[in-house]
Formats: C-alpha cells, structure tokens, sequence
C-alpha cells in the first residue's frame, strides 16, 4: 500500500470514529439535556418546609430544602430512592421517609413529602 493510499484510510477511519462516538453515547453526552429531581417539602400540607436534608440514595447527592421547601438536583434519566430526615410522621418515630420516584430523561421529576408537626410525640 502506498503512503498516499495509507493517508486515505487513516483519514477516512477517524473520520468514521468521529461519527460514531457520539452515537454511542447517547444521552450521556455533556451537551445532552439533563433532568432533574425536584423535591419539594410542605409543613403539614399548608406551607413551606425549610431545612430538610433531602438525600438521594446510592449517590453522593444531599442538600437541604430552600426557603421555599425546595431542592432541586440534576441526575441522569433512571430510578432513583429520595430520602428525607426528620420529617414527623405517624407511628413510631422514624429518622428518614423515603419515597421511590422514576426520572425521564430531558424532563424535571417532583417528588413531595409533608412534615406532620401533628404527628410528632412530645419528646421530638
């Protein structure tokens, strides 16, 4: 094979890489739209639950809800398990609610839970 002919098939091969790569990404490109988990807490229904650390389990992502009892997080397309602590609940006191929740690809997912300052026992 010649070097002219060699150039031609190096060319042409990167340029079919280039092509392809991208294909077999497929949604996990940095350029591809993210979606993402909003979770919002309510204080018996009514207002706002502020404060709250919210964790989404098997990852690293934890905040706390806003001023507006919100957290927003930013996770691939997949089902996930969104756990919330010191929420009041009814029964026996517990540290964490969770609640599963599926999040689409390219749309925001809400997952909601309510504070219950009703159901909390006089030593919470």
């Amino acid at each position: 094979m010649s070097l002219r002919g060699f150039r031609t098939v190096v060319v042409c091969m990167l340029a079919a890489a280039c092509c392809v790569l991208p294909l077999l990404s497929c949604g996990h490109s940095p350029l591809a739209p993210g979606s993402h988990l909003l979770v919002y807490v309510s204080e018996d229904g009514i207002r706002p639950a502020p404060g709250k650390r919210i964790e989404i389990q098997g990852t690293t992502l934890s905040q706390t809800t806003n001023a507006n009892g919100l957290a927003l997080f930013t996770v691939r397309a997949g089902s996930y398990v969104v756990r919330a602590y010191a929420l009041g609940t009814l029964g026996p006191s517990r540290p964490y609610v969770e609640q599963s929740v599926l999040v689409e690809p390219a749309r925001t997912t809400r997952a909601e839970f309510n504070d219950c300052t009703f159901c909390r026992s006089p030593s919470q």
